[in-house]
């Protein structure tokens, strides 16, 4: 019941501090966003939503080593049907939404189960590892790197367990839960995971006036370590606030911390593009090609 009450309270302050950050630095704000390359943001949510025609694949994955012959066009029509729950308040409606469609399917409650488990702990592994190492190695093991390299080992830790966690708490008599098919969703989510570092580095290249120091596989790599950190901030529904300061702080090089971070949070909006984008396409399809 607290952790709720924080959550509701957390996300509008975040919002709120972002737009002093960003207020109190329109100036500069100004000079950056003047100097902006549209055809580079357009670049951006584009590459961001191929994100989307690699999410399906992990679900078909994971269910078709269940038993369920789930094909790539069911998979995708009830992943992106579901984007406009993202932005529901709480953070938790596209994943509430996908599984109601995947039991409209017939997918029984304890393969839900895992599919959400292997989704969010692959996540969160993957990124610590790939994210971690980048920003350990780049900032030389001080400071955030120092936290990073543990973050690495947690991360390591999270994608060595989780296939044990599965048989012994979730899968249980029913066997161990195929090395081949765990591999291979790693494998889709580190991908993926590229995908979503390059939409960042190309949307920070999209503000010469930002000049930053940092290159873009560090940035990228800060991105990667940047959502870990915000997505197991439990009070912080989908990192909001968490993300930008820590991202900021990683890559900003002598540029203001608060500018940095609210012009980070316009990400967010490339992201929003992206879904749209592909929700709409979903929506003028007919019927029968969904």
């Amino acid at each position: 019941m607290i952790l709720v009450i924080v959550k509701r309270i957390f996300v509008p302050v975040a919002v709120a501090f972002l737009a002093y950050f960003a207020w109190d630095s329109r100036e500069l704000l100004l000079d950056v966003l003047g100097s902006a390359q549209l055809l580079r943001l357009l670049a951006a949510a584009l590459v961001w939503s191929l994100m989307h025609l690699m999410s399906p694949l992990l679900s078909m994955l994971i269910f078709r080593a269940r038993g369920y012959p789930l094909s790539y066009k069911t998979a995708a029509g009830v992943h992106i049907a579901n984007l406009p729950a993202r932005y529901v308040p709480g953070g938790i409606w596209h994943t509430v939404g996908r599984i109601v469609g995947f039991q409209d399917l017939g997918i029984g409650q304890r393969d839900i189960g895992i599919f959400v488990f292997l989704e969010n702990v692959l996540a969160t592994g993957v990124a610590f590892v790939i994210g971690g190492s980048a920003v350990a190695w780049f900032q030389d093991m001080q400071g955030w790197g120092e936290v990073a390299a543990f973050a690495v080992v947690g991360g390591f830790a999270l994608l060595f367990a989780s296939p044990f966690i599965l048989s012994l708490r979730i899968i249980k008599d029913e066997g161990r839960f195929p090395a081949r098919d765990f591999l291979g969703s790693v494998l889709i989510v580190a991908f993926s995971w590229c995908i979503a570092a390059a939409a960042f580095v190309i949307y920070l290249a999209a503000f010469p006036g930002l000049e930053l120091l940092a290159s873009p596989l560090e940035t990228g790599g800060a991105y990667l370590f940047s959502w870990g950190v915000g997505f197991i901030s439990v009070f912080a529904p989908q990192g909001v606030g968490v993300f930008e300061v820590v991202a900021a702080d990683l890559i900003r090089g002598s540029n203001n911390l608060t500018s940095t971070a609210a012009l980070l949070a316009g990400f967010r909006l490339v992201i929003l593009s992206a879904d749209a984008l592909a929700w709409g396409t979903l929506q003028l399809l007919p019927t029968g090609k969904r």
